[in-house]
């Protein structure tokens, strides 16, 4: 059997191993969306590089406003891409699909496919209804065996620019962008097949022409991609992530098309660079929500894929921290439970506290080091598991350990006095107060011939059912157990607590433990041991009460005449032939009828009238 005290700890440490157990099992699809508002946060937290080699062209507002008519037409793309041209950019990436008006004939046509004839440029395609035109001129890719492609690379049809101007292009690359469940978008699809032909992504095709890397390599189960000697770290579900840019970033690599229209953007600023063409407009249908804002361009977005394949500082989720997560939870856990137990609640709770920030930045040092996500939100959960169950049973410990030492206590104190002692603990003693009090004072007849006659493992039986319901008896009539001294009980009224008609109280409890324990001694344990009968001695005045000693132990009790009158007078029984005997002070105050013994001689008091409860 676990005993009580460690039962909160070996809770805790269960919880703990549940909790790993269950992260192991269904943290990856159970938490997903609380840890990727997690990987959110811990990306935008760490600043990142950004690449020199890509820019980005907006056809902003400003760009329809300059234009003729204030709308942007294919002529002013041609005139643009011209203009770019001439700055002998790497290559130009296109995040448009000029899917309409396919008329190759038209001035405005004619136009476009000459400009993107005299600069190489990459241009998007997006997942469409036609499945019978696969986008071209097809990327060159290297395969390398084996190799899984993931299931989402592929799709079933696609959404193309016009053949006269996939004729000029020197590629073609998937422009669309699926976002997760909450429809942000965290990563793109490294290719996309169509067919039996593969695409890359167009921010990683962004990526390997401003890197000047030559045919890449896929290969790999799962797969992977090579550029050159680098190779891209992707999901198990082959997408790559990246780091969304903040406002900052990306008006730092953004220039107006208007701008670059006009001549006021210099040539060295685009010059050997891969220029990314998009729109911040809505009425393009070019916004999308991302880590860093609820709406960025999607062609920012491919600017941040190509950015983080260039500056190597891709975030990922490897699959292989899974069970080193679980382990580290469950350690967590077991640490956190361990607190709880041993410690008062506001350190076990700041412990607590402690050990999840440990996590968070446990995981933040690992994403800064490595680029690596870390799953703080399971980890953390599991360590809160852990430590609630423990701190839940340890409060029901301490709360049936304090139920118990209150209703023991209360035999022997008022309830004013336990509660003292137990909700505030950290009060100073009680200093002597000098108050009337009513003392009452039992002995066993024959207690020590009894003692004697039978084994002491007997008269404890006895006296632990003696002392219990006299000292419960003495707690309903408003008295205070002050100590129980062998086999005496000393009892004291109006301490130390206010108590009204203290004298009459202690009276109806003498006549009630008389009774008690007559019934007592004829119950048959009692009986087969002759218990002797209990002799009562009562008187009344002032004494005073407190907090006496020093050092490890104090009584709490009272000191004065009545008190030690009462004692004399539970032995003058002895003599009187009588079982209560009552002080001449206690039976002036009392309003109960007494018989009066007559005057007798109190050793160390004197002679004075004595009265008994018939």
């Amino acid at each position: 059997m676990i005993a009580k005290r460690h039962r909160p700890l070996v809770a805790g440490l269960a919880a703990s191993l549940v909790g790993a157990l269950a992260l192991l099992a269904f943290g990856e699809t159970a938490l997903e969306r609380q840890r990727e508002f997690f990987f959110d946060a811990l990306t935008q937290a760490v600043p990142v590089a950004q690449a020199d080699g890509i820019v980005v062209v907006d056809i902003d507002r400003k760009a329809f406003q300059s234009a003729p008519d204030r709308s942007w037409t294919r002529e002013e793309t041609a005139a643009l891409i011209d203009r770019l041209a001439a700055a002998r950019p790497a290559a130009i990436a296109f995040d448009f699909v000029f899917s309409t008006d396919c008329t190759a004939e038209e001035p405005a046509n004619a136009a476009l496919a000459a400009a993107i004839g005299r600069v190489p440029t990459v241009l998007g395609f997006l997942i469409g209804d036609d499945a019978d035109a696969a986008p071209r001129p097809v990327p060159a890719l290297a395969l390398q065996r084996p190799l899984v492609a993931p299931d989402l690379w592929f799709i079933d049809g696609t959404e193309t620019s016009c053949a006269f101007l996939q004729d000029r292009a020197v590629s073609a690359a998937a422009a669309f962008l699926v976002g997760d469940e909450d429809a942000v978008v965290r990563r793109v699809q490294a290719y996309a097949i169509v067919g039996n032909a593969a695409y890359p992504a167009l921010g990683v095709e962004a990526a390997r022409l401003a890197a000047g890397t030559r045919t890449p390599v896929l290969g790999g189960d799962p797969a992977w991609v090579r550029h050159d000697t680098r190779i891209l770290r992707l999901d198990e579900d082959g997408s790559l992530r990246f780091v969304a840019s903040g406002a900052e970033a990306i008006a730092a690599r953004t220039v107006s098309a208007a701008d670059v229209a006009q001549g006021h953007v210099p040539a060295e600023r685009l010059a050997g660079k891969v220029v990314l063409i998009g729109s911040s407009l809505p009425n393009l249908g070019g916004l999308r929500a991302s880590a860093s804002m609820p709406l960025e361009p999607s062609v920012q977005i491919h600017a941040d894929v190509a950015n983080a394949i260039l500056t190597g500082y891709i975030p990922m989720r490897d699959p292989a921290l899974l069970p080193v997560e679980t382990g580290f939870a469950f350690l967590g856990g077991a640490a956190a439970a361990l607190a709880a137990s041993r410690s008062r609640p506001l350190l076990s709770a700041l412990a607590g506290l402690l050990l999840v920030g440990a996590v968070f930045a446990a995981a933040l040092l690992l994403y800064v080091r490595t680029g690596l996500l870390a799953d703080a939100i399971g980890v953390s959960l599991v360590v809160a598991l852990a430590a609630l169950v423990t701190g839940l049973l340890q409060y029901a410990h301490v709360r049936r350990a304090e139920a118990t030492a209150r209703l023991r206590f209360s035999q022997y104190l008022p309830q004013s006095v336990v509660a003292r002692y137990i909700d505030n603990p950290e009060l100073a003693r009680v200093a002597g107060e000098e108050r009337q009090v009513t003392a009452l004072f039992t002995d066993i007849e024959g207690f020590s011939a009894l003692a004697q006659k039978i084994g002491p493992h007997d008269l404890v039986k006895l006296l632990d059912i003696y002392f219990s319901e006299v000292n419960a008896l003495v707690a309903s009539h408003g008295g205070m157990v002050d100590k129980v001294v062998g086999d005496a009980v000393h009892a004291l009224f109006n301490a130390p607590d206010d108590l009204d008609r203290h004298v009459d109280k202690a009276l109806a409890c003498a006549e009630e433990i008389r009774a008690l324990t007559e019934e007592m001694r004829r119950r048959s344990a009692f009986l087969e041991k002759d218990f002797g009968r209990t002799r009562i001695g009562i008187e009344t005045g002032m004494a005073v009460l407190g907090e006496v000693g020093a050092g490890g132990k104090l009584d709490y009790t009272a000191h004065g005449d009545a008190v030690n009158l009462a004692a004399r007078l539970q032995d003058a029984n002895k003599f009187l032939g009588t079982q209560i005997c009552v002080g001449p002070r206690a039976a002036g105050e009392t309003s109960r009828p007494l018989r009066a013994i007559g005057r007798h001689e109190i050793r160390g008091f004197g002679t004075m009238d004595l009265f008994t409860l018939d």
